[in-house]
């Protein structure tokens, strides 16, 4: 079983600040950094491709609209162009909205060795099994690793995403539930081998129930022992 990596979710005024916010979560101990571009000020894709560039084959780049649990107000062919010229920096993952990906296949993204985060997010409920099932098989689809987040409301909505590891490839599926009766599926899904999980820098959390890169790091040690991710 290879260890989950940590990643950090980051987001920053401007340039400099987000590229010092990305030094401090790596300063932490996480592995990789989730960039919410979305959440982020910067005055051009150029100059910000140059803060990125010395992280990039650390980077998670997404650009999260408003109704997907993000900021963005632009249109969804800008907020592809704008993550198709920073995919030539090379990230580890560029991530997309699984209806996006519907309209923008991975292909291109593919050509320019990166890899594609086909994700799907749920706000307020989680759905039943075969709704679940059908999600998870459209982003393994559509998407090298599929990621499918619910909002949990208690212990059945946190067992049936969970057990999604044993229905589809643990190393290609992100799978937990938000909220404050959530943050277990964090935990729960590295020992279930998923291949990333994701972290707050301090207070700064992005998602509801997120715990921090210091508490990701105890509970994966707790599960598989010292050492780094892989």
């Amino acid at each position: 079983m290879s260890k989950t990596r940590i990643c950090v979710s980051v987001y920053g005024e401007n340039e400099e600040n987000l590229a010092e916010n990305i030094r401090r979560g790596f300063e932490k101990g996480a592995d990789l950094a989730e960039v919410r571009l979305d959440l982020s000020g910067y005055n051009s894709v150029e100059s910000l491709a140059e803060k990125l560039r010395p992280f990039a084959d650390r980077l998670v780049l997404t650009l999260r609209p408003m109704g997907e649990g993000g900021k963005s107000s632009l249109p969804v062919e800008e907020r592809v162009k704008i993550l198709r010229r920073l995919a030539d920096i090379r990230p580890a993952y560029i991530d997309l909205e699984l209806s996006t990906l519907k309209q923008y296949p991975a292909d291109e993204f593919r050509r320019a060795g990166v890899k594609v985060i086909a994700s799907w997010h749920s706000f307020e409920s989680t759905p039943d099994d075969d709704s679940l099932s059908r999600l998870c098989e459209e982003c393994l689809r559509h998407g090298d690793v599929a990621k499918v987040v619910t909002f949990s409301t208690g212990p059945r909505d946190n067992i049936r995403v969970i057990s999604l590891y044993t229905k589809y490839p643990p190393r290609r599926l992100i799978a937990f539930c938000m909220g404050e009766q959530g943050w277990i599926t964090r935990i729960l899904s590295m020992a279930a081998d998923a291949p990333i999980a994701y972290a707050a820098l301090g207070d700064a959390k992005t998602a509801p129930g997120q715990l921090t890169v210091e508490e990701m790091l105890v509970m994966r040690e707790n599960i598989f022992g010292g050492g780094g991710g892989g």
